[in-house]
């Protein structure tokens, strides 16, 4: 399914609704904290209303000082519980909304760490994660700024009815003119961030590729090809780019919002003009008494305020609750169904793995890898393959993992079609050392356990059997040594030789049913990559493994070789058979070989 083609646009109700169903799970406290902050919020402009006209009314009428001394206490003691009750509730609320946000930050993660691999490879995909960020990352917008508005805006419309009870005692029309000044306001504040929102797809994108830029910059681990290849100047040219497309964009959206206030600050000369003409007008013609005339100015001058205000909040909660529209997008986006029947895992061991008239093509993408492969590894076998560079040989190892399911055929596992298993329980079988080599800025043993709960015998043993031992010991921390120097100052950066023995140290210890080996060992020469591959054949005893290498020397062990060459099996037997056909696989070995003797040679004389 195009993910694309079925993003939903839900209404701005509906989203709110998402938000608050999360909070009543979450934390309903949140909800009594809402309703408390809005009672003082609308109370708090009255005091200053009604207590200057009461004043006024008193210094024109009988001047009893003990009633105006009353007067201002009263004012000063509600002010103050309703200003203390107001900060109060602000500094709750702000902690639980912190709260709130991380666990919808949480939610995201694991919808990232979970969903199927083949997302993690689409830009679009990838593009949707970055706007579903944006929508928690900033406290100020998305989750975090529709929750703030909220936290508000009741305590605003509270205000608004006794505005409007007021102003509709001095003169309806009055009321009617202030409301459609504030309209209109409003629908300009919509339209200009309607267009900043019609924008967010192509800011995200440069957003996105600002970001990869700036954390290769400052990435340790591009320390080295940064220096030596002089690529500060190559950098520094792209982030100028997207950071200059970026903002581009800002000061067209900026235009808008700038059209905007000029109009509203005509609005408000309007307004103002308006307003005062006519209280003037009331006092020397209506009899309008001075502490009328100064309830009515603060009431009216509140309004408009608070009205421009809440109008504008209305629209800053509808155009954020587009963004969490995004991060709903994120989260439906659709895994693979597998069977509607769960099958559990085969206890019969070892696993025979099968591919039956597979053909596969990466999303989004036209050129097959693979038609109609066909390819069985027997149970308790050691499969090679072999081939040169974009042969498929990866993508194999992404298939036989189900990272990948097939666009056509089918993969069996002791002839159960794979898609029946669950997922994870499917994932446990595997020990997979990759091509690509990461390691986490965890301690050693977390990078080789994969847990905070291990076996520290299961520990020893794997390190001891991937030739690692001497070097963990010889650290002073051993194996709670950190790994690189991201979250510690003393962490040690392991070579890449070293990187490869705890990677294999990783699937020893994960001691999984189905072994493979995605050339992890490229940085080693080809007689220590030899030692390794059988070296982990022995430990590994009869499980059913798969080893690939461009190397032909270092896979001369396994029961059968698969020699890949444009996404087919071009050749396929035991090394002796394949030597004996004559054909790429002995021309490659041979070559290989040449090289290998010429290169020890040279190596003798140095």
């Amino acid at each position: 399914m195009n993910h694309e083609n079925h993003k939903k646009k839900r209404s701005t109700f509906n989203n709110l609704m998402f938000v608050f169903s999360y909070i009543w799970k979450w934390d309903k406290s949140v909800f009594l904290s809402v309703g408390f902050h809005s009672i003082f919020l609308a109370i708090s402009p009255f005091i200053w209303i009604f207590a200057p006209k009461l004043l006024i009314d008193e210094l024109l009428g009988l001047k009893r000082v003990e009633v105006m001394l009353g007067i201002l206490a009263s004012a000063l003691v509600i002010s103050a519980i309703t200003n203390y009750s107001i900060a109060y509730s602000i500094g709750a609320f702000r902690m639980k909304m912190s709260n709130i946000r991380f666990n919808f930050i949480d939610i995201i993660n694991d919808k990232a760490m979970e969903m199927d691999y083949r997302h993690t490879e689409d830009p679009k995909i990838l593009n949707d994660i970055h706007l579903a960020w944006r929508t928690v990352r900033n406290p100020w917008e998305g989750v975090g700024g529709v929750l703030q508005k909220v936290f508000t805006i009741l305590g605003s419309l509270i205000g608004f009815f006794g505005y409007v009870t007021i102003i509709m005692l001095l003169n309806p029309i009055i009321l009617v003119f202030l409301i459609i000044n504030v309209c209109i306001t409003y629908y300009l504040t919509l339209r200009a961030k309607g267009y900043e929102r019609s924008k967010k797809d192509e800011l995200s994108d440069y957003e996105r590729k600002s970001r990869y830029v700036n954390m290769t910059m400052s990435d340790f681990q591009f320390g080295k090809d940064i220096r030596i290849y002089s690529l500060k100047s190559l950098l520094s040219r792209k982030k100028r780019t997207f950071d200059g497309k970026r903002v581009d964009i800002a000061k067209d959206v900026q235009g808008r919002y700038f059209k905007t206030s000029l109009v509203d600050s005509a609005l408000l000369l309007l307004r103002e003009g308006v307003v005062y003409t006519y209280l003037v007008y009331s006092v020397i013609f209506k009899g309008l008494t001075l502490g009328n005339f100064t309830m009515y100015a603060a009431s009216i001058g509140s309004f408009a305020g608070w009205m421009d205000t809440l109008m504008k909040d209305i629209a800053f909660i509808k155009i954020n609750c587009m963004y969490i529209n995004d991060l709903r997008n994120f989260l439906d986006i659709e895994d693979e169904e597998g069977s509607k029947n769960i099958t559990a895992i085969p206890k019969e061991k070892p696993y025979e793995i099968e591919f039956k008239n597979v053909s596969f093509k990466y999303p989004n993408t036209e050129r097959y890898i693979f038609r109609n492969l066909n390819l069985k590894i027997k149970a308790g076998h050691k499969l090679a393959i072999v081939g040169i560079n974009g042969a498929g040989k990866t993508t194999l190892v992404k298939l036989i993992t189900r990272l990948y399911s097939p666009t056509e055929g089918e993969i069996l596992l002791n002839g159960i079609n794979v898609k029946d298993f669950d997922q994870k329980e499917y994932f446990k079988i595997f020990s997979v050392v990759f091509q690509e080599i990461k390691m986490f800025a965890f301690n050693v043993a977390e990078n080789i356990a994969y847990s905070e709960d291990i076996n520290m015998d299961r520990l020893e043993d794997s390190i001891r059997k991937a030739g690692i031992k001497e070097k963990i010991d010889s650290l002073k921390n051993g194996i709670k040594t950190n790994v690189l120097k991201v979250l510690d100052e003393y962490g040690v950066e392991f070579s890449g030789g070293e990187n490869q023995k705890l990677s294999l140290a990783r699937a020893l210890y994960k001691d999984g049913e189905i072994v493979i080996l995605d050339e992890p060992t490229a940085a080693l020469d080809p007689i220590a990559e030899h030692d390794i591959y059988k070296g982990f054949d022995d430990m590994i005893e009869n499980r059913t493994s798969v080893y690939i290498s461009h190397r032909l020397s270092s896979t001369r062990f396994c029961d059968v070789i698969a020699f890949f060459e444009d996404g087919e099996i071009k050749e396929y037997g035991t090394h002796t058979e394949l030597m004996d056909l004559k054909e790429k696989y002995a021309e490659m070995f041979n070559i290989q070989a040449q090289y290998y003797k010429e290169d020890q040679l040279i190596s003798k004389g140095a």
